[in-house]
């Protein structure tokens, strides 16, 4: 990474926020039904609550500049944390680009070929590296803009279709929550990636993860309640539950809005995508010998995101998701670890 590239909070919090809030659009294609409003809001507040407390170890050695080597890339610890980073990063753009491809070929009369819409993503994003963070994050907070606004548009257009005798009311079951919160639980790449890229963000304020994780899940929420208004308990069986909602929606005399919908979401999935390969390249610069930086480790990084491609495109969704969580729960944790004993060394030096 440049060592002269800055970035805000504010950008960042909005990279967490349109990466996680886009994947409640454009969901995998799991199978079996998703649980009622009523189980699964509650379980998103649970998964919302571990998630935050797994986190606060890492952001608490953040705030202390217990990372300030991993910059440099020279101790055997934080080459095995870059390259792991690295890895991690690929593997989420891959399988973004996989569920985007799917989704896109789920909503088209006359899908593309599947080779063809990977090259245009991986071309889009060796552009994207090429510009910088700098236009990465200002394209993405356009992304946001629009994805909120289309968000709005589908809630709009879906007011006189909700009807709160749509919800359903169950008893409260907390043995349910619990397992709903399990099924449902994850770690997204976004998490460590924000903690790299913070690294480099202004000091004044520059970790405010735990608001964004609170508002992604009142998000969350909102659509949740919005989806079993409008569909009741058909709801728990779409496999696209907001697609759905986009093609019943209209608004006056505008009909068939989807399109326009589905063009906001593939834009933020591409930003998406940029974003977590520019942790690839960020990981992998330090790496480097210094005659192999710069404009090659564009390459280098759209390489490895493609080689992930390959590995991910034949791979279940459930199986995706529980690597991707599993691998950011050993960063993490590796994480923790390489700040505790990097802190306790540079303890010792000041002594």
């Amino acid at each position: 990474m440049n060592e002269h590239t800055t970035v805000s909070a504010k950008q960042l919090c909005t990279l967490v926020f349109l990466s996680l809030a886009v994947d409640m659009a454009v969901r995998p294609f799991t199978s079996g039904g998703s649980a009622g409003a009523q189980i699964a809001i509650l379980a998103a507040v649970l998964n919302t609550a571990v998630v935050s407390i797994l986190l606060l170890p890492v952001l608490g050695l953040l705030r202390r500049e217990a990372f300030t080597t991993l910059k440099g890339g020279v101790t055997f610890g934080s080459k095995a944390l870059l390259t792991l980073s690295a890895v991690l990063f690929a593997a989420g753009g891959a399988a973004a680009m996989v569920r985007s491809e799917a989704f896109f070929r789920y909503v088209s009369d006359e899908p593309m070929p599947q080779l063809l819409v990977y090259g245009l993503f991986l071309l889009v994003v060796f552009y994207a590296l090429r510009c910088g963070l700098e236009s990465i994050v200002r394209v993405l907070g356009l992304a946001a803009g629009l994805f909120l606004l289309s968000m709005a548009l589908m809630l709009v257009s879906n007011l006189g279709g909700m009807h709160l005798s749509n919800l359903t009311f169950q008893p409260f079951d907390f043995p349910e929550v619990l397992r709903t919160a399990a099924r449902g639980f994850t770690l997204p790449p976004e998490l460590p990636l924000f903690c790299l890229l913070s690294l480099h963000a202004n000091r004044e304020k520059r970790r405010p993860l735990l608001k964004t994780l609170a508002l992604l899940c009142v998000f969350y929420i909102g659509l949740t309640f919005c989806s079993e208004a409008v569909l009741g308990m058909k709801a728990q069986l779409q496999q696209q539950t907001i697609h759905t909602l986009s093609r019943l929606g209209s608004i006056s005399v505008f009909r068939r809005l989807d399109a326009l919908h589905i063009a906001a979401w593939m834009l933020a999935e591409l930003c998406k995508v940029a974003a977590l390969a520019y942790g690839v390249q960020s990981a992998l610069t330090p790496l480097l010998p210094h005659s192999q930086r710069g404009g090659k480790t564009c390459g280098y990084a759209v390489g490895l995101l493609a080689v992930l491609l390959a590995v991910c495109a034949g791979a279940p969704p459930e199986t995706l998701r529980a690597v991707l969580t599993a691998g950011t729960a050993v960063l993490l944790a590796c994480t923790v670890v390489y700040g505790c004993v990097m802190e306790g060394f540079y303890a010792k030096k000041r002594v």
